[in-house]
């Protein structure tokens, strides 16, 4: 066994929360650490949750209470120092206008304080190479979505990815990341280097970000690489192992094995969870089972491991780890639902061999010189580390050799009768199985949202147009040379004055209730010009000016949030943030509102009283929620120079009130005796 780490991502840890967050990272810290005894803990980001109340942006109390826990666990200073790794994420940067911000609390209470670390892990039979980017933009909108790898990160990378590449001993390169792949922007470092470089000695990649938006488990084959990302350890409590053995990469994902998930601890309050810990602390651990050998069918990486000598060996090789003695441990081994006959060993009582020491290399980084690296080979980074926990059990794998797959689970019980059980496929003949994961958790890994969600606003944005162009080009060369004197606003019908003109569209269903109404609307300058003014706008103009960040020496809180990135303070940054926040907009508010204008347009559309409450909730939801995000996501200042989604959606309802008063005055039939008072 030659390492083994454990990781975590998006803890958002915060005042605000009971259940889980910071609960759950202390609970982890100092009842699962001890047990499992990695050599590493990886932390990709949001480490806290930077909301307070309805404000957005980093909290130093939290920040605070992070490195509180690392401190009281033990964590911070583990190993030599060489324990803990922490990134930010995108949570982490909210409202963090520049690296020496005093609101960049990261610098000041992380562990690891730098953007971004690289490591190696030296030992006589291999190295091992780590290396975590900080993908948060320097400069951002309020609250960021997606990062980008800038050339600093760049350089960083390329650097110690060159290194690694050139030391023929090394065997596996882990690259960590808050941000998948799919949300990221990548620059090229100053030597002109590009990430798809270097993606071809990627073993594993591994990211947090999404939670549970791809489902409980989202892992994906990139063209070079294996992508895992991980759920939420917020809410969930979900950690995972990755153990590399004889160079085959394993990894599990967990949960905390507390009653529920989210557990509420009863308390926000750091000082009350580390001196008067729950009853929930008390309460023993089932044992954690991790299959090492035979490799997982399911996970066979793009960079080559010695698999064939891993599925020809007559031994499996399990990692439990157990608050219990192995005395006390019982372990049962099953080959499709089948007990086989086998006998596990305990030999993590003994000493491999003599081998030296294993040594951490650090790459440590100078935020303020050129000089990016510098390699430390300081004595103290040579750390002393438990042999692993590790069972084995010999097997004839023979009988398996039928170029199918099977399944292999081991159960472990304890003197308490507790049991944990881990379970994987294998097959003898080298090929990979199915990733088992659901179409939406590979769908989000494999989308490139970083490419595609400018093409599909684009999309969006040419429908549109020709919604509103098509209709517009057929009034201005048919109806309006023959009528000087149509109205501006949809206060007065012009259905029956344009009839002449869209006799032809009367003729046929589709054409009359789908096309007819676009025509009669979009004919008045009122809803046109406006409309079309404000789509111009959002292509060369801010969608919003406003507090896009807090003040630093270097950076004015007031900035313009364009379609394609953020301008302020003498600086464009090209983030795709706007692009996915423009499309919900446009579709939610002005797609939704200019069909409702169309067609509450046609007279021959009456509406019901329903469709009236309707039209006021939705008419709430919409003024209210652009309010409130503009509000949030750029203060006072944007709620009066928010062109989107703010004046387009106060238009839209302007002239949806104008269709509805007019409603109300026509002398049409109502629709039902009791309607009389209400003539729509």
């Amino acid at each position: 066994m030659h390492i083994y780490d454990k990781k975590v991502s998006d803890i958002h840890m915060s005042q605000r929360y009971s259940k889980g967050a910071q609960g759950n990272l202390f609970y982890f810290l100092k009842k699962m650490i001890p047990i499992i005894d990695p050599n590493f803990l990886f932390i990709t980001g949001d480490i806290t949750d930077s909301m307070k109340g309805t404000t957005i942006g980093t909290v130093e109390e939290d920040w605070k209470m992070y490195r509180k826990i690392m401190e009281s666990t033990g964590v911070a200073n583990k190993n030599n120092g060489t324990f803990l790794w922490d990134l930010r994420g995108n949570h982490d940067c909210f409202l963090v206008p520049e690296w020496n911000s005093p609101y960049n609390y990261f610098k000041d209470y992380s562990r690891v304080k730098t953007r971004g670390y690289a490591f190696n892990y030296e030992t006589s039979y291999g190295t091992y190479s780590f290396v975590g980017l900080d993908g948060c933009p320097l400069y951002s909108t309020t609250n960021p979505f997606f990062g980008i790898i800038d050339e600093v990160s760049m350089d960083m990378y390329t650097n110690f990815m060159d290194k690694a590449k050139a030391n023929l001993n090394n065997k596996h390169n882990f690259v960590l990341l808050h941000y998948p792949e799919t949300t990221l922007k990548f620059g090229q470092s100053s030597s002109g280097k590009h990430w798809e470089d270097y993606t071809k000695d990627i073993s594993l990649l591994l990211s947090g970000h999404f939670h549970n938006l791809g489902g409980s488990h989202s892992y994906a084959y990139h063209h070079d690489y294996l992508e895992l990302e991980i759920i939420d350890f917020k809410f969930h409590g979900r950690y995972r192992i990755v153990s590399v053995d004889n160079d085959v990469v394993s990894f599990n994902d967990f949960d905390l094995p507390l009653p529920k998930n989210p557990y509420n601890f009863r308390t926000n309050n750091v000082d009350n969870l580390i001196n008067n810990p729950p009853e929930v602390f008390d309460q023993p651990i089932p044992p954690i089972v991790h299959i090492t050998s035979p490799k997982n069918s399911r996970f066979i990486l793009k960079r080559p491991e010695p698999i064939k000598e891993s599925l020809d060996s007559n031994y499996i090789r399990v990692l439990v780890f157990s608050e219990e003695s192995p005395l006390d441990l019982v372990l049962s081994l099953f080959i499709d639902n089948k007990v086989q006959n086998v006998e596990f060993k305990y030999v993590g009582d003994r000493k491999l061999d003599k081998r030296s020491l294993p040594k951490v290399n650090i790459y440590s980084r100078k935020e303020n010189e050129n000089d990016f690296f510098t390699t430390t080979t300081n004595k103290d980074n040579t750390v002393i580390f438990n042999t692993p926990p590790l069972w084995i059990a010999k097997w004839n794998s023979s009988m398996f050799d039928d170029n199918q797959s099977h399944e292999l689970k081991v159960v472990v019980q304890d003197s308490r009768n507790l049991r944990g059980e881990n379970t994987i496929k294998f097959r003898l003949d080298g090929k990979s199985d199915s990733l088992d994961v659901s179409f939406r958790g590979k769908l989000i890994l494999k989308s490139v949202f970083i490419k595609t969600l400018p093409i599909i606003f684009g999309i969006v944005y040419i429908i549109y147009e020709l919604m509103i162009l098509l209709p517009r080009l057929y009034a201005v060369k048919y109806i309006i040379p023959e009528h000087d004197n149509l109205p501006y606003l949809p206060n007065i019908y012009i259905s029956d004055i344009i009839s002449n003109q869209t006799q032809s569209f009367q003729s046929t269903f589709f054409s009359k209730h789908f096309i007819l109404p676009f025509i009669e609307a979009f004919t008045y300058n009122g809803i046109f010009y406006p409309l079309q003014i404000l789509m111009i706008c959002l292509l060369v103009l801010p969608a919003k000016i406003g507090e896009v960040t807090r003040s630093s020496d270097n950076i004015s809180k007031i900035g313009g949030e364009f379609l394609y990135g953020l301008y302020g303070s003498g600086q464009w940054a090209s983030i795709a943030d706007q692009y996915g926040i423009n499309l919900v907009f446009f579709i939610l508010i002005t797609f939704v509102d200019t069909l409702i204008i169309v067609f509450s347009n046609n007279k021959q559309n009456r509406n019901h009283i329903i469709t009236l409450i309707v039209l006021l909730f939705m008419f709430f939801i919409q003024i209210s929620g652009s309010f409130a995000i503009s509000y949030v996501c750029g203060g006072i200042m944007s709620l009066f120079f928010s062109p989107f989604p703010t004046w387009n959606c106060l238009y839209c309802w302007f002239l949806i009130f104008l269709i509805i008063l007019r409603r109300f005055r026509s002398n049409e039939k109502p629709i039902t005796p009791e309607m009389s008072a209400i003539k729509v």
